[in-house]
């Protein structure tokens, strides 16, 4: 038996039945692709599984909301990836959702933080076939769901230019995140008027650089967003950032980054179960990463709507 099957604290399998596992072979630049035949060497002889590669995008979602015979589906990839099975799943009725595992193999990878998974591949089978299942918050935003992060503003304009990067450069992570970050900030730095309501309050207007929205520390690779953010608590993390000038949006970022932002006077953080957001024109968003442009957020949160597996000695 492999040594990740040995290294079991326990007994037993948190498998009980068939296991579909969904490979996004473009993430990272066909790096997921390469790692198949590794996949399916730990794997083999300790899950009775199905494998299948992704076509096109919104493939994993369109096979997730087909595993209802399935007990567990493994998302392998990145965070998209990860967003498009979730969004499978939830196609589901509660009682025929399979249990949502990730193997992290794309670029950013922040659900995996969440969920306290390794990026060592060997590492992440073993924690998936020794873990436990719990159960997570999901996020829906204008009824599409989303595992780790929403947000709205800079941000999206942010992944929407490392997605650019990403296809010409093959760079990855953090340093994708930065390098679009600052393109962003010299380029196409600017504030969104909008309405904002928070958990059915009044309506108000405001001027907001973004409002980010999560069930995890981090973003964008590794971003501490809402460094103190946990999935499992029944509320959101959102992190508003109010109107500032290009310099001061630059002496702030370091400490964005390493998550020592939160007592800067244009930061607001605070836990909420809904939010809804307006403005006049087109305003971006991403969802895990994937962009959304519209002019309605509406947002709200389902409480431990999904089961995941997660190491054993996870704690959120």
């Amino acid at each position: 038996m492999n040594q990740h099957a040995r290294s079991c604290s326990r007994e037993g399998n948190v498998v009980d039945g068939r296991t579909l596992v969904i490979v996004n072979p473009t993430a990272r630049h066909g790096v997921s692709e390469r790692l198949v035949p590794l996949v399916v060497s730990l794997i083999d002889d300790h899950l009775d599984y199905s494998l299948v590669l992704t076509e096109r995008p919104g493939h994993a979602t369109e096979l997730a909301a087909e595993a209802g015979s399935y007990d567990m589906v493994v998302a392998v990839g990145g965070d998209g990836t990860v967003h498009e099975v979730l969004n499978g799943i939830m196609r589901l009725s509660a009682e025929d959702r399979p249990v949502l595992a990730v193997l992290p193999t794309g670029s950013g990878n922040d659900y995996r933080r969440t969920l306290g998974i390794s990026t060592d591949l060997t590492s992440a089978v073993r924690e998936i076939l020794c873990g436990r299942r719990t159960r997570m918050d999901v996020g829906v935003v204008n009824g599409v769901y989303f595992a780790n992060s929403l947000a709205i503003g800079l941000d999206a304009r942010v992944t929407a230019r490392a997605a650019e990067i990403k296809s010409t450069t093959g760079w990855s992570g953090l340093p994708l995140y930065f390098r679009a970050l600052m393109y962003v900030l010299f380029r196409q730095f600017h504030a969104h008027r909008v309405r904002l309501s928070l958990d059915g309050g009044p309506t108000l207007e405001r001027e907001l650089l973004l409002v980010a929205i999560t069930n995890g520390p981090t973003y964008g690779g590794g971003f501490k967003i809402t460094p103190s953010s946990v999935g499992d608590d029944g509320v959101f993390d959102v992190c508003i950032i109010d109107r500032v000038g290009l310099a001061g949006a630059l002496w702030r970022l370091p400490f964005v980054v390493f998550g020592r932002h939160t007592w800067m006077r244009p930061v607001s953080l605070s836990h909420r179960t809904s939010l809804r957001l307006e403005s006049e024109s087109p305003i971006e968003a991403q969802a895990d990463g994937e962009v959304m442009v519209t002019t309605v957020y509406d947002v709200h949160i389902e409480p431990l709507g999904v089961e995941v597996i997660v190491p054993e000695r996870w704690s959120s």
